[in-house]
């Protein structure tokens, strides 16, 4: 993703011209960037999907256009995900060391929100920074498949798109602040939401090893 801040300058964040100038190749780059996020999750296209979701509240891009983008885009990457780790394709990337560095990353994921195999709970991962990628990884290397990793792929990709999108459009709406300023504060709140989850999850998972070791004993 081209970070917008970069890019632009967060004050341009607002002006209707930078993005009419732009006109559909900036949806498309939206897609890409969410695509791509998928398989390297450090890229921050979550900070483009939120600033779109700001402009949406300022009418400058269409609501459902960015959620739709934004959900094709999603799914096309995490469906990546799952045929890489399924068919083992993921040992191209062992050729350098950012795909190594990136599957080490998934798996300490994955063991952090409890080796989570279950569809419910590839679908709870989600939540947490990097559980985008460690869901579809640990869906493929568990072998989930028939309708159950479809209904994954398709309420996943809804329900993140609806969360950054919608987390955008609110803070847009209801703080009064310029489109930079929202988009700074969305980035803030989905942060700190991820970190709860995070901890709740951990906390959640201690709890269930603690509740092992006396049984065994």
């Amino acid at each position: 993703m081209t970070n917008p801040a970069i890019a632009f300058g967060m004050n341009d964040l607002g002006d209707p011209a930078l993005y009419q100038e732009w006109g559909l190749y900036y949806f498309l780059v939206l897609a890409v960037a969410v695509a791509f996020t998928a398989i390297v999750p450090p890229f921050p296209s979550e900070v483009m999907v939120i600033a779109s979701g700001t402009m949406a509240a300022e009418e400058i891009f269409p609501l459902l256009l960015v959620l739709s983008v934004t959900f094709l885009g999603c799914l096309a990457g995490d469906i990546g995900v799952y045929l890489l780790f399924r068919y083992k394709l993921i040992r191209l990337l062992y050729r350098w060391r950012w795909g190594r560095r990136m599957h080490r990353k998934m798996l300490r994921i994955s063991l952090r929100a409890g080796g989570a195999s279950t569809w419910v709970g590839l679908l709870l991962i989600r939540g947490i920074p990097g559980g985008r990628s460690a869901s579809m990884a640990t869906a493929g290397i568990v072998r989930l498949g028939g309708r159950s990793i479809v209904a994954l792929c398709l309420l996943g990709s809804l329900t993140w798109s609806l969360w950054l999108v919608g987390l955008g459009y609110i803070t847009g709406t209801t703080t009064g602040l310029p489109p930079w300023a929202s988009t700074a504060a969305a980035i803030v709140v989905g942060t700190l939401v991820g970190l709860g989850i995070t901890v709740l999850m951990t906390r959640q998972r201690s709890r269930r090893g603690s509740e092992r070791e006396p049984a065994r004993t």
